[in-house]
Formats: structure tokens, C-alpha cells, sequence
């Protein structure tokens, strides 16, 4: 698969833009090739190849490796991928190792950017008002974790300081809402404004956060010993729920078709949203012999768990695709270490 491209640099040393046009042979590609479908991100190791980008299509069909595929020539993207996040047209890959974003065509995955000024460890990311917002967290033993922030009309950074540990990040109502917690560090969710780019207020949860989504109006939180229920109207958390200590560990808090996902072990619980009570027994529950890698993956959509397991962590692993009753849809071969799911549709 060939492209004929124009290269320029944006800013002297590591930024660059690339202007892609397709050869005849390459209209699936032009035309929106990965517009329907799941991407997986396979993490890799310390193998420079190993961090790559498999597609799994609403038909059932897989592709490993798309980003090598479509951009032969390309700068790589990096291995120990953290995640990926998406705007309007753009996917944005990120490399944790490589402190560097790599910015493609979220429907053709061909290459678009190399950013790789103004990151330290970043983590996750998440777009508002023509801006991209990237986490760092610098140093893990100290809350100096900061924003990278990526302007989408010239692929420019700055930096904006949050003297806090930063990990997920989401955005709501035009605000930023960020997890100040990893690894058991960290006691709170920070509301940033990206309009003045300044912390808006810091909202104590005396529990450290793993994971969190949103649903009308209210951020759920999971942490080391409860869920919290955050009201966004006023910023003041309206409920918990405490966790036992079977759900010692919980993790992977994702909201879909109004219930609550999270996952022990290699278990898969739910509960409606507005519950205030834990269920007492798994939805399904899975085997791995990963020694590392168990449920090191999760995502619920349309009705579907795609469970992500690490493997060996140095050869291509595997992803599961269960109904809500646990019934096994699809087990799919993809890359080294796969991590998360995230669905283009």
C-alpha cells in the first residue's frame, strides 16, 4: 500500500504534519475504512514493534497492526501504548514510553501528526473547544502531574500545571473532570475549566479513584472502598456505596443502556444506575493463566463485554466478546498486550 506524501515540519525538532493523498488502490482506505468497528490498542513491550492498532469490523472480520498497514513510511507510534481518545475527524494514539502522540484519520487511520514537545508519562486525553487536554503524571511518587495541551489547528503545546496526580480525564458540560488518583495515590477529582484554563474546584472523595464515566449530569467513581456518585450540577458528591470485601479491587467502572460495569478479578458485575445496592453475585466470570494480564482490558457497548486479556505480554494475545448474560460471542486473536477497546461507529 503505497502513499504519496508531503512532509513539512510544523516547528523545528518533533512536530510534523503529513498531507496524504491515496493511490487508486487505496480507496477503501480514502473512503473510510475503519467507519464502523472497534479498535483495540495492543500496549506492547519494550520491542519497538509490538505497539500497534488492531480493528475489529461490525462485521466480524479483524485487521492487525492498521497503522503500519496504511502508513508504511510513517513515523512509528511508539510502544507502551496508554490509550487513545478521538475529536470530530481525529484518533489520537498515545505512547507513554515515547512521550509522543501520534494524530490520524479516525475513519482511514491514515497519518496526520507526530507530536512529541510538551509530555512527560502521558496517559489519557480528551478533546473540547478545538484543543486536546493529554495527562501527565511526570513523577508517580509525587502529585506534580500536569496537562499537555495540543491545539488541533496548528498541532502547538503548552502546559498547564494541576500540582495533583492526573489519570482518567472526561469532559462534561464544557468542563474537564480529571482522576487525581493511581495505584492508591490520590483522593479526588479536579474540575477544570478549559476556558481560562485554571482549577475550577477539587472535589475530596477520601478514596483513591480507578475509574469513572458519566450519566446525566452525575459522575460515578470507582475507588479502593466505594462508588461515588458526584452531582456535576454543584460539585459536592450526593452518595456512595460501600464496597465488601469481596469487591476488594474493583475496577473498570463504565456506564451503558443506564447500568453500572466494573469488574473483580476476572469478573464481570453490574447494577442499575441508580442503585444503591451491590450485587451479590457476578454476571459471568472468565479464565486466564496471565499472570499480569487478567481483565486487563474492559468495555461494554450495544449490549456487548469486550474483555481484554495481556497474555505473556511478548506474543499476540486475545480479546472476548460476551453478551450482558455472559454468553461468549467472539474470541478474537489481536496484538501484544491489549488494553482497551474503543468503539467507532
Amino acid at each position: 500500500m503505497k502513499l504519496k506524501n508531503s512532509l513539512f515540519a510544523l516547528l523545528a525538532g518533533s512536530l510534523f504534519f503529513v498531507s496524504c493523498s491515496s493511490d487508486d488502490d487505496n480507496v477503501s482506505v480514502a473512503s473510510g475504512a475503519y467507519e464502523n468497528g472497534t479498535f483495540v490498542l495492543n500496549e506492547g513491550n519494550s520491542n519497538p514493534s509490538t505497539g500497534t492498532v488492531s480493528f475489529i469490523g461490525n462485521d466480524g472480520t479483524v485487521e492487525q497492526d492498521i497503522f503500519t498497514a496504511v502508513n508504511p513510511d510513517a513515523p512509528a507510534i511508539g510502544t507502551y501504548l496508554q490509550s487513545m481518545f478521538f475529536s470530530d475527524d481525529y484518533a489520537f494514539i498515545i505512547s507513554g514510553q515515547a512521550n509522543k502522540v501520534t494524530v490520524v484519520n479516525r475513519n482511514t487511520f491514515e497519518f496526520v501528526a507526530s507530536i512529541e514537545t510538551g509530555f512527560s508519562n502521558p496517559r489519557y486525553g480528551a478533546v473540547i473547544n478545538g484543543k486536546a487536554y493529554i495527562t501527565n503524571t511526570s513523577d508517580y511518587t509525587d502529585p506534580d502531574d500536569f496537562l499537555t495541551v495540543i491545539d488541533l489547528t496548528s498541532f502547538t503545546t503548552s502546559t498547564v500545571e494541576l500540582n495533583n496526580y492526573a489519570e482518567r480525564v472526561l469532559t462534561e458540560n464544557g468542563k474537564l473532570y480529571i482522576a487525581n488518583g493511581y495505584y492508591g495515590s490520590g483522593t479526588s477529582v479536579t474540575v477544570f475549566n478549559p476556558a481560562n484554563n485554571t482549577v475550577e474546584a477539587v472535589i475530596e472523595l477520601g478514596d483513591s479513584p480507578n475509574s469513572f464515566d458519566e450519566e446525566d449530569g452525575a459522575l460515578y467513581v470507582m475507588g479502593d472502598t466505594q462508588i461515588s456518585r458526584i452531582n456535576l450540577a454543584n460539585n459536592t458528591v450526593s452518595g456512595t456505596i460501600e464496597l465488601t470485601a469481596e469487591m476488594s479491587g474493583a475496577k473498570n467502572l463504565t456506564i451503558s443502556d443506564n447500568s453500572i460495569y466494573y469488574t473483580v478479578g476476572t469478573s464481570v458485575y453490574s447494577l442499575p444506575l441508580n442503585s444503591n445496592t451491590l450485587p451479590t453475585e457476578a454476571l459471568f466470570s472468565y479464565e486466564s493463566d496471565s499472570q499480569y494480564g487478567a481483565m486487563y482490558g474492559f468495555n461494554v457497548s450495544e449490549g456487548k463485554v469486550y474483555i481484554a486479556d495481556g497474555g505473556d505480554f511478548a506474543s499476540d494475545s486475545e480479546i472476548y466478546i460476551y453478551s450482558t448474560d455472559g454468553t461468549l460471542v467472539n474470541t478474537h486473536v489481536v496484538g501484544v498486550g491489549p488494553n482497551s477497546f474503543y468503539f467507532n461507529n
